[in-house]
């Protein structure tokens, strides 16, 4: 069976995904802010980098899928975390284990949101897409509505997708993002 890595399997539509892959007979490495074997602050660089180090960690060899699928959603008060956890969370992470993924011809499934097509921020999606996670927080925080930040986010998450994909596929990983 395979090895996958997870983020925010601990709750929510990350703990009904690592059930379904722990139940087909494959391992999980779950990442979230508790009762996961790492545990990590996605919202905060040095938290990705221990993340990425545990993850690393429990599977040297490679792995066969990573789903990140922690997010904050709109209803934080803490807008600027939204977006450091929904957007930068998942790519740092990509990037950070792609090497694994490429191993072991692995699959990638982000998880984007029904959202993403809504009414969102355009500066934000755009100050995410150029790895700018500083004007990224400060557009965030200063967002009349926590949903135009959640979407946003996601709307990144699904660009960045679209613009990565292909080159992703040609080094053997499969990537594409759902939207629950």
């Amino acid at each position: 069976m395979g090895l996958y890595a997870m983020t925010g399997g601990a709750t929510g539509i990350g703990a009904a995904i690592r059930k379904r892959l722990s139940d087909g007979g494959h391992t999980v490495v779950v990442v979230d802010l508790k009762d996961a074997d790492v545990i990590a602050n996605l919202g905060t660089p040095e938290g990705r980098a221990a993340a990425i180090a545990g993850i690393r960690a429990a599977a040297p060899a490679g792995l066969d899928g990573f789903i990140p699928c922690a997010g904050v959603a709109s209803h934080v008060p803490d807008r600027a975390l939204i977006a450091s956890v929904n957007y930068f969370g998942t790519v740092e992470l990509l990037e950070g284990l792609k090497d694994l993924l490429v191993a072991r011809r692995g699959t990638a499934v982000l998880v984007s949101s029904n959202s993403a097509p809504m009414s969102v921020s355009e500066e934000l999606v755009e100050a995410c897409l150029s790895d700018d996670e500083a004007r990224t927080r400060a557009i965030a925080a200063a967002t009349a509505h926590g949903q135009l930040v959640y979407g946003g986010s996601k709307r990144a998450v699904a660009r960045w997708m679209r613009r990565n994909a292909r080159a992703w596929a040609q080094l053997g990983v499969r990537m594409n993002a759902i939207a629950p």
